[in-house]
């Protein structure tokens, strides 16, 4: 079984959607931008503190009407750090993820991320004709 871990106190403070608010309104792609820096310098602290070469990447689960997510520390053993953005989602069985699972479900995340990507450019090209 994996270990499943809070992001390390020194990094920056986590993006709060609430600094972003002004009356009605949020600026959702000022938040978005923020919460893609964090993930940025814990990607590198994730790197620096570990030699697996997974170290810094991705996964997540749906959760109700978003996703949780796990930044990969290392596979040997299991440890995640969770990503308390957005809704901060946690997946009831990230403890019971293997290796095998979190490898399995980086390379569906690729393959899911060519295809799309794929689909884009026929549908681009098309639209050029």
């Amino acid at each position: 079984m994996g270990k499943v871990y809070s992001p390390p106190k020194e990094l920056s403070k986590v993006p709060d959607i609430m600094e972003f608010a002004s009356g009605m309104r949020t600026d959702m792609e000022a938040y978005d931008k923020a919460q893609e820096e964090w993930k940025e310098e814990l990607s590198k602290w994730c790197k620096e503190n570990s030699s697996d070469k997974y170290a810094g990447e991705i996964i997540n689960e749906p959760v109700a009407d978003g996703y949780a997510e796990y930044m990969i520390l290392k596979l040997k053993p299991v440890a995640l750090i969770h990503l308390p953005l957005g809704d901060s989602y946690y997946f009831r069985w990230a403890h019971r993820w293997t290796a095998k699972d979190i490898r399995e479900k980086i390379q569906q995340d690729k393959a899911w991320k060519e295809l799309v990507n794929k689909m884009n450019a026929e549908k681009e090209a098309q639209t050029k004709e």
